[in-house]
């Protein structure tokens, strides 16, 4: 046990310290070229082109490129998704496939901008990843379907507790084994983060992760992916703003399931890791920006995206060689 402890202690620090991929490409000027670089989208080249990369695309009509960019970008653009007002639409999404697909360890980092519009208006407001077996070219969600270990899995990290002030960023996580709040019957997306870390009484522990209103944020989620099928492997891990909000995978962190929520709770036992899927042919295979604000009371918003990159390693915030703050 001690072992498994130091290894995960190390493992945290050469990948805080060391392991960062923006390090190389400054203001990520050529990460596209980094061979261990699977897909990037800075949004530079004009929505026709843009559009053109995603096979799936909702209210077009209603996206934008936008000259707000991320600090440490060099880039003109980003893109902006917009709502309307009393229902008229409820904002607009671009779905992208990947054929084969991506095995073993992937990480997606992403920046993202929520306006304090959509304060009290949340639904699904994220970039998710995932796969399904057989691929599609377009979300399919199947919210609320139990047991879907061969065919699906979904991973996001959104604005989730709303009712806390400020409002709580936490896991939405579909696949085959996750859990369920009304013993079975149906399934929707899995907490991990906030979950035992306090009493919530309406507002969260100074550890947990929230929503920072009219300002970038760098978010970046790491999978990897069970092998083989049958064992409970597979990994989730989570940064915000270059600080890891979450790391599970066999034997860590300690805690229990309540329904669909994880709790953490060093006094229970460890977590048992993902049997993400059940069979090898379910992948990540598809990316989905998402700007779902449906409440029909809701005003018109909007949603920004900037500097996508997947990679099969971290790659960390915007490096900005010019400015000696940045985290890495």
């Amino acid at each position: 046990m001690k072992t498994i402890v130091v290894l995960f202690i190390i493992s945290m620090i050469s990948t805080q310290l060391y392991a960062q991929l923006a390090n190389s490409y400054p203001n990520d000027v050529g990460i596209e070229n980094d061979p261990n670089v699977l897909y990037v989208e800075k949004f530079e080249d004009g929505i026709t082109n843009i559009l053109s990369r995603y096979d799936d695309i909702k209210n077009s009509t209603g996206m934008f490129l936008d000259t707000d960019v991320p600090s440490g970008s060099l880039g003109q653009n980003s893109i902006k998704m917009t709502s309307k007002t009393g229902g008229e639409n409820n904002g607009g999404h671009l779905f992208r496939s990947f054929t084969p697909g991506f095995e073993g360890t992937v990480y997606l980092r992403y920046y993202v901008k929520y306006p304090s519009t959509s304060e009290g208006y949340f639904h699904h407001e994220s970039l998710w990843f995932g796969g399904y077996n057989p691929a599609t070219n377009w979300g399919n969600p199947r919210a609320g379907t139990c047991g879907l270990g061969n065919s699906r899995l979904s991973i996001s990290y959104e604005p989730v507790w709303q009712k806390t002030s400020p409002i709580g960023m936490d896991t939405y996580l579909y696949w085959g084994d996750m859990r369920s709040w009304d013993g079975g019957n149906s399934c929707y997306g899995n907490v991990m983060i906030a979950e035992g870390r306090t009493e919530w009484k309406g507002a969260p522990a100074d550890d947990n992760p929230t929503v920072d209103f009219d300002q970038w944020m760098c978010v970046e989620v790491m999978i990897k992916l069970n092998n083989p099928v049958t064992a409970y492997n597979g990994e989730l891990r989570i940064w915000q703003n270059g600080v890891e909000t979450g790391y599970w995978g066999p034997g860590f962190p300690n805690g229990h399931w309540g329904n669909d929520k994880w709790y953490n709770n060093p006094g229970d036992p460890p977590f048992e890791g993902f049997r993400w899927r059940t069979d090898s042919k379910l992948n990540i295979n598809w990316i989905w920006l998402e700007f779902y604000h449906d409440n029909p009371d809701a005003p018109s918003s909007y949603l920004k995206f900037d500097h996508v990159v997947m990679a099969k390693e971290y790659i960390g915030p915007i490096y900005d060689a010019t400015n000696d703050t940045n985290v890495r």
